[in-house]
């Protein structure tokens, strides 16, 4: 239930109330938009696109009320069907599912006033779209860039929590302990409080160096206060289609870069102003940072992700005067980057899932090294006593 849709007549985003208003109907006395004439409705069929996959077949969907209450549930909004009642939506299209909105956590609405923030880069962008900077049709093509690169790199959701816990246990074996630095030799075994446990585990680790390699390479380390917000997604989107981030890593570099740089510049008052939460590395951000990255994405999404270019082109929108128009701004912005190194983890882990040659609980195959470890130390001690 897209709230915004892309009118090709007027090249811009558009909200169904300002849709109809630009073409004469005023639908605050009609809420529910049963007045709607049919020939209105057919226009915005044929003008109105979603602004993720340029699907066609709008449809105007007044604001729904609960049933025991009357009030307002949901506000008018956009939906999408195709002439015979399909979905003509991408299935890779934020909005292919209208009831879960899979997607949303990619968009960010320039248009809220929920923060300072958001107000701060609203006006940004006003500023920019009246300077000629960047217009509407602009995000249309970056969203478009978006799917494309999506379709390229879609997966289904395989991993499960007793992978990624597979993959925490590997890594907490890595963890070195006196005489860890060396390859187990029987001979160890002699020592006075010998720890076999960890010794069991470091020539596990050692075993499996190629999945060690593996997370250096991508550089990922299975930390266990760094999995939650893994297994959180892992569970929620099971056997879903989805878009893996991690090949965006240049981007993301250069986003959180200029995400950040830019940060202390959003306000008048310069470096400092910016909210406590965003004086943290840009992982750390979370949602407060959204607008922020969408809006950092865009300009350098312009300038081919060439980092001193997207600076440049910042400080130019940022020393513009201030916007006539506070309308201006009304878009979607995209935040490819949401959750970027919870993905980073998630990817590793269907590496390691592919790559590993035994998938029984780290546990059980480190009971096994144990074994095998005093197997080796009782032939040792064997042999010497003979000799």
């Amino acid at each position: 239930m897209p709230i915004t849709a892309f009118s090709k007549q007027q090249g811009r985003e558009l909200d169904v109330e300002q849709w109809l208003r630009l073409h004469g109907y005023a639908a605050q006395g009609d809420a529910e938009l049963v007045g709607v004439p049919n020939a209105l409705r057919a226009l915005a069929s044929a003008d109105i696109e979603c602004s993720c996959c340029g699907a066609a077949g709008a449809v105007l969907v007044g604001r729904g009320r609960g049933r025991a209450t009357g009030r307002a549930v949901t506000q008018n909004h956009f939906r999408f069907r195709g002439p015979d009642g399909s979905n003509p939506h991408d299935p890779l299209c934020d909005y292919f599912d209208e009831k879960k909105v899979s997607g949303s956590e990619y968009l960010t609405n320039f248009s809220t006033d929920r923060s300072a923030l958001t107000r701060a880069i609203r006006e940004l962008v006003c500023r920019a779209i009246q300077g000629g900077l960047l217009s509407q049709r602009d995000m249309r093509r970056m969203r478009q860039w978006f799917l494309d690169v999506k379709s390229q790199h879609a997966f289904t959701m395989d991993v499960s929590a007793d992978l990624l816990q597979w993959c925490v246990d590997l890594w907490s074996a890595k963890a070195y302990r006196p005489v860890g630095q060396f390859p187990f030799r029987p001979e160890h075994g002699a020592l006075p409080g010998f720890d076999w446990q960890a010794a069991a585990e470091q020539e596990w680790a050692r075993r499996n160096a190629d999945l060690f390699d593996l997370c250096g390479r991508q550089r990922v380390h299975f930390h266990r206060r760094w999995i939650e917000r893994p297994l959180k997604i892992a569970a929620q989107r099971a056997g879903e289609t989805l878009f893996d981030p991690t090949p965006l890593q240049t981007q993301y570099e250069a986003a959180t870069t200029l995400a950040r740089f830019a940060a202390d510049y959003v306000f008048d008052a310069g470096p400092g102003a910016a909210p406590i939460a965003l004086q943290r590395h840009a992982s750390e951000w979370g949602p407060t940072g959204h607008a922020l990255l969408a809006f950092s994405a865009l300009l350098l999404f312009l300038r081919d992700w060439d980092l001193e270019a997207g600076v440049a082109l910042f400080v130019h929108v940022r020393t513009l005067p201030p916007a006539e128009d506070d309308l201006a701004g009304n878009l979607i912005g995209l935040n490819p980057f949401h959750d970027f190194e919870a993905w980073q983890v998630i990817r590793v882990a269907r590496l390691i899932g592919a790559q590993r040659t035994d998938r029984r609980p780290a546990q059980e195959q480190v009971a096994d090294v144990l074994k095998d470890l005093r197997v080796q130390h009782a032939h040792w001690e064997a042999a010497r006593s003979a000799a």
